[in-house]
């Protein structure tokens, strides 16, 4: 893929005619900050956008001879997706309502089994205490 300055090279250099009146120019400031700002160890501290939009000046995300960049999302939104959205959002807060009233009661149920489970634990220690009680009177009778 190529990157700024070279999509600026072949937008105004032509093999037949050469370059476009000025570009060479401003073509030549590029490649002097792209070597200027690329470090001894290769790493670069700006990139290829960067320079171009400091080259060639971005007015309202528009890089002259470079296009226009990331543009942001539209600021006005239609009523009828703003609406779509608000009934969405419903039905998402609903269901997680519905979710958290599951959970809780699911939490109950489980809770409510540990109860019952230490109950029988305990039963049967008491059943066990017995039993031995039971066989040491048999023993001894």
């Amino acid at each position: 893929m190529l990157g700024a300055i070279e999509r600026f090279e072949m937008e105004y250099k032509s093999i037949k005619k050469g370059w476009d009146l000025g570009a060479k120019e401003l073509w030549d400031q590029m490649v002097k900050m792209r070597t200027e700002t690329t470090l001894p160890d290769g790493t670069r501290t700006m990139n290829d956008d960067e320079i171009c939009a400091k080259v060639l000046a971005v007015k309202s995300g528009y890089i002259k001879g470079c296009g226009f960049g990331p543009r942001p999302p539209p600021s006005s939104t239609s009523r009828s997706s703003i609406d779509e959205m608000s009934e969405k959002n419903k039905e998402l807060e609903d269901k997680l309502e519905d979710t958290q009233d599951t959970i809780k009661v699911q939490q109950e149920k489980i809770d409510a089994q540990n109860v019952l489970i230490q109950e029988l634990q305990e039963q049967g220690k008491k059943f066990e205490q017995f039993m031995a009680t039971f066989m040491n009177q048999q023993a001894s009778s």
